[in-house]
């Protein structure tokens, strides 16, 4: 027996992509789902949500997608004061912390302002957060974000990075003296439109994976809203994982490889 944590990270992302995550709870095909609090619709998707983890027997796990990327606002006053009305592209914070001058009273300002954001919205503490973009492999970032979720009554859990075995040890070490516990990552969901390699993906990717390790997906629905913001591939991409998650092949799957997402 093995449990993964089957998990998308983009709960807000669109109505569509709403939808579809809420569906996939409902079925049991889902173990997790991290929010986009800096998205607009988080205000009115947030309780859709909240009603459909609560009304399933299996416990599913809502996190926070800490955001410090384009095309969303940033949440606290200092971040505003020096981004404006978008924060800028990843490579920003790549560069920067390279160079170690990341802002990091504004940084850490703008985590608690998610991780509040949250919190009084769904009124409950976060269960996990990953941070969007792989950001997290940058270290001055992680120092700071992994000292501020660490403040938290209850800390959340951190997912780890996509870091390779000597960074990952490092990480986790940092992360267990702050005193926060690590969910380790395993090979995200393929994004293609063929099944036959998702169906490969569940026989042989998840070989020799600890238990409770995240797994990231991307299922959703198209909207209107979703085509504006990504390009024909992703969309496709979605679609085609959202069918095969609710399909009948998927399940058998997860019994035949002896994996369980609870």
């Amino acid at each position: 027996m093995k449990r993964i944590l089957l998990t998308s990270a983009d709960y807000g992302l669109a109505f569509g992509v709403d939808r579809a995550l809420r569906e996939l709870i409902s079925a049991g095909a889902l173990s997790a789902v991290g929010c986009l609090v800096v998205s607009d619709l988080w205000s009115r998707e947030y309780l859709p949500l909240r009603d459909t983890v609560d009304s399933v027997r299996h416990r599913t796990l809502v996190g926070l997608t800490l955001t410090l990327t384009r095309p969303f606002a940033p949440l606290s006053m200092r971040a505003r004061g020096q981004f404006g009305s978008r924060f800028p592209k990843a490579r920003w914070w790549r560069l920067w912390g390279a160079l170690r001058l990341l802002p990091d009273e504004m940084l850490a300002e703008e985590v608690e302002a998610q991780l509040t954001c949250f919190e009084e919205f769904y009124q409950r503490p976060a269960d996990f957060v990953h941070v969007a973009d792989e950001l997290l492999a940058v270290p001055a970032l992680a120092r700071v974000v992994l000292k501020q979720v660490a403040l938290r009554r209850w800390p959340p859990r951190i997912v780890m990075p996509q870091l390779g075995p000597r960074a990952a040890t490092r990480f986790a070490r940092t992360a267990r003296d702050a005193g926060l516990k690590v969910l380790e990552r395993g090979p995200d969901f393929p994004e293609t439109i063929d099944e036959a390699v998702h169906v490969q993906h569940l026989r042989r990717g998840m070989d020799g994976l600890s238990d409770r390790t995240v797994v990231f997906c991307q299922p959703g629905e198209i909207d209107d809203r979703l085509r504006r913001v990504e390009p024909r591939a992703r969309l496709d991409t979605r679609s085609a994982q959202f069918a095969f998650l609710k399909g009948d092949t998927f399940p058998l799957l997860l019994m035949e490889k002896d994996i369980f997402l609870y």
